[in-house]
């Protein structure tokens, strides 16, 4: 939060209940937010629950959930991750929270209290209601242990700790397992001699459909780990319209939509079709396309809606929609990380290096990569690390060795030597250039080629990844704005080649999608989804058309002119 507040007073009453040594001993009691575990008095230890960017313990990180209200605080880690608050209730217009509390999605549903990705109800306000088969609507069902009816008070699925038996639920009573424990069961319900396994010997494992046996992961079709349940088990994925059956994972709806992972579209199955809601585990392009990440669009970033949606204008590439969310930067600006410990949660762009007039700072800004000029030589004691004079003797320490006359000679770990500074890997402007260092040196280039003396060459403007430095025809992957049709090395093509207008899209040896077009439009698949033999056949038809009517009409006036004579 960038200061030092009281609890005594506002704002840092709102925030924090009572402190005592430099930190947060207890948040509010508005449960807007939550104690960060294992935080030292001179590090963030309260924070909001809606802030998505989180603060760093050493390598555990904490972070809140955006649009999310209230919350309740992580579960300390044990190991380097990442740990999410559990939200509980989402602010005005972000949705409800799911059962998960791992985000605020938007559904139209009267008494639904948590709502899934897709908008499927997971539960209702009331507690004599539950949601029906569908997760559309909460139904009258006042049953103990349900957590799903097919009509009212007719319970068609339980919850942990309780089975089905008829149209009602009947709590489990654990014992050891008499036939089941060679199927990695640890205890087991005697369901009347047919065993049922309830928890696993392993707590790695998961408790398989058929509650007869543990395995180490859900790969059936259709299923996926339940992330809301103690002990693990598997379910089957109700957003892709997979249900329970015979012990199997059947998809009972699947979408009639022809753009593929497309879940909802106007006129379906048409030349004309308009994808309007993707599956839940993708995102809507501009272009109506569905995409895994919205990443592979250049400036754009997946919101809580599953939409594709354009960065700040301050960014060239982010994690958010605000401006302190970006993960790259236009040409001439620079990215500044809001934590340095956690670079994945971007930070802000701030001019490029500029010489200092004091006796601090850079003294010749000699680096330039990705349209940016970084510092190459500071003044001082100080030493450009990622581009930047540093000041922290430590950080010097353990990144570079100096001759003193303010650059690098040599870098340590896992840093590498570039223009007199020393970089890292995870974060810019060094991973554009190198992947992985070892050393204090490169050992792998961003770009594919291969490292030579340490450095790491060009592939030619057009190309992301290639084989040979400045070829045009050895190119592996694509910059933005371009595509290749091959899977093999070559030339890479502008994407308004594949499609008139279009700024940014994909392409294989059968298919040419658009991803965004240059005026921001979006009528239909046409224009974003046609094969390129399709938009080439389109245009050779048309110039027959064009030529056909030219003919005619040469004919008919010298047909109309003789006819005069």
């Amino acid at each position: 939060m960038g200061g030092c507040y009281s609890a005594a007073s506002a704002p840092g009453n709102l925030m924090c209940k009572t402190a005592e040594g430099g930190k947060c001993t207890a948040p509010n009691e508005n449960n807007k937010y939550f104690l960060v575990p294992g935080a030292a008095s001179n590090q963030q230890s309260v924070m909001a629950c809606e802030n998505p960017l989180g603060t760093a313990v050493g390598e555990k990180a904490y972070v809140g959930v955006e649009g999310c209200d209230t919350c309740t605080a992580p579960a300390p880690l044990t190991e380097a991750g990442m740990r999410p608050a559990r939200c509980t209730a989402c602010n005005l217009g972000s949705g409800k929270p799911n059962l998960a509390g791992s985000g605020c999605f938007k559904c139209n549903i009267p008494t639904c209290s948590h709502c899934s990705a897709n908008g499927v109800c997971e539960a209702c306000t009331s507690e004599e209601q539950r949601p029906n088969t569908d997760g559309t609507k909460c139904i009258s069902c006042n049953i103990d242990g349900c957590t799903r009816c097919s009509a009212e008070n007719k319970c068609d699925q339980c919850g942990d700790g309780y089975r089905l038996e008829g149209e009602t639920c009947v709590q489990i009573q654990p014992s050891a397992c008499k036939t089941l424990g060679n199927a990695g069961c640890a205890t087991c319900d005697p369901n009347g001699g047919d065993e049922i396994c309830l928890t696993c010997t392993k707590e790695s494992d998961f408790l398989q459909l058929n509650k007869k046996s543990c395995k180490a992961s859900c790969d059936g079709d259709g299923e996926i780990a339940d992330p809301t349940s103690t002990p693990k088990v598997c379910k089957c994925d109700a957003e892709k319209g997979y249900q329970l059956q015979d012990d199997a994972c059947v998809q009972t709806q699947p979408s009639a939509c022809q753009t593929e992972n497309c879940q909802e579209c106007t006129n379906r199955g048409k030349e004309n079709e308009v994808c309007t809601e993707c599956i839940s585990t993708h995102y809507l392009t501009p272009t109506s396309q569905c995409v895994k990440d919205c990443t592979i669009i250049s400036g754009y970033y997946g919101d809580a809606d599953k939409k594709c949606k354009r960065c700040h204008d301050a960014c060239a590439e982010c994690v958010g929609a605000a401006n302190n969310q970006c993960s790259a930067c236009p040409a001439g600006r620079m990215l500044q990380y809001t934590n340095t410990n956690t670079p994945a949660y971007g930070g802000t762009c701030v001019g490029q290096c500029s010489v200092s007039a004091t006796g601090e700072g850079c003294e010749v800004c000699g680096a330039r990569i990705g349209g940016t000029d970084y510092c190459s030589k500071c003044k001082g004691s100080q030493v450009p690390i990622n581009g930047v004079c540093a000041a922290n003797p430590s950080a010097r320490a353990t990144a570079c060795t100096s001759n003193g006359q303010g650059a690098c000679t040599s870098c340590t770990g896992d840093y590498f030597l570039r223009d007199g500074g020393c970089y890292q890997t995870d974060r810019l402007p060094g991973k554009s250039i190198c992947t992985q260092a070892a050393n204090g040196q490169c050992n792998k280039c961003a770009n594919d080629l291969v490292v030579s003396g340490g450095n790491c060459g060009e592939c030619h403007p057009t190309c992301a990844t290639c084989s040979a430095a400045g070829a045009a025809d050895k190119c592996k992957t694509c910059v933005t704005g371009y595509y290749k049709t091959s899977d093999n090395e070559g030339s890479c093509r502008k994407c308004s080649e594949g499609l008139v207008g279009c700024r940014q899209c994909i392409a294989s040896a059968n298919a040419f999608v658009c991803l965004e077009m240059s005026d921001n439009t979006s009528e239909n698949v046409n224009k974003s989804g046609l094969s390129t033999g399709a938009i080439a056949g389109i245009t050779a038809a048309a110039v027959i058309v064009v030529g056909g009517l030219v003919s005619f009409l040469c004919w008919w006036f010298i047909y109309r002119g003789k006819a005069r004579t």
